[in-house]
Order: structure tokens, then sequence, then C-alpha cells
């Protein structure tokens, strides 16, 4: 009996307090949604950076990416496209980057092209991207 009180009880009370904190995330989380669908200007953000020029986007989005030193030159390349070139760069964040620009911008690679380093999965890289 002793057992059952100082080691099951304070556990099964635990559970249920963790349990009225998930309810209430849960409802955090719907109210949230309820709330981004009635504000415009929550569900424009996306559309905005969508339709934002390639040369601020591009500027935008290297950097969170881990890029941020690396992109050497940006040029528009038509109304839709933009040249980037990128020197001594991790080609794995580099291939990650581009995931998220097609992913999430719609912008495609028309042109790639790569030079290896002397370091080992480090590239420099020169891309023409088009907005889809």
């Amino acid at each position: 009996m002793l057992i059952w009180t100082l080691a099951w009880t304070p556990l099964a009370n635990r559970v249920q307090e963790l349990e009225i904190l998930i309810s209430e995330k849960n409802s955090l989380l719907v109210n949230l949604a309820r709330i981004e669908a009635l504000d415009p200007v929550l569900s424009n953000n996306t559309a905005s950076l969508e339709t934002q020029s390639l040369v601020v986007l591009v500027d935008e989005t290297h950097r969170t990416h881990g890029l941020n030193g690396t992109l050497s030159r940006n040029q528009p390349d038509g109304e839709n496209g933009i040249r980037v070139v990128f020197q001594a760069t991790s080609f794995d964040r580099l291939i990650n980057w581009l995931g998220t620009m097609e992913q999430s911008y719609g912008i495609k690679v028309e042109s790639a092209s790569f030079d290896g380093a002397s370091e080992s999965g480090v590239v420099t890289a020169t891309f023409v991207l088009r907005r889809t």
C-alpha cells in the first residue's frame, strides 16, 4: 500500500496533468487556425512572398538556409528569372535551399553549373532560376 501511494499516485497525477495540457494545446491550435482563416493579413503573407521579386526572395531565403556570405552575384534574367552564383558553399545546404525554392515558391532550376573545390562537399555553383 505504501509503495502504491508513493510511486503510482504521483505518476497517475502527472499523466492527468499532461493530458489536460495536451487538450489545451490542441484547443489553441484550433483557435489559431480559425483566426488565421479570418485574418487576410496572415493568409496573404505566403502570397506576398510568392509575388515578391526574385532578387529579394533569393536574398531573404538563402540566409535562412545557412548560405549567408556565399552568394556572390544575383542578376535578373528576363521577366521571371534570376541568375545566381554561389562561391565556396556547402553542396548539401545549396540543394536544400533549391528544394525549398521549388516547393514553397514555385521557382525551378532552369540550368545549373557546379565546380568542385579542394574541400569535400564544397562547390561553386551558378544557377538560372525561373518562377513558374
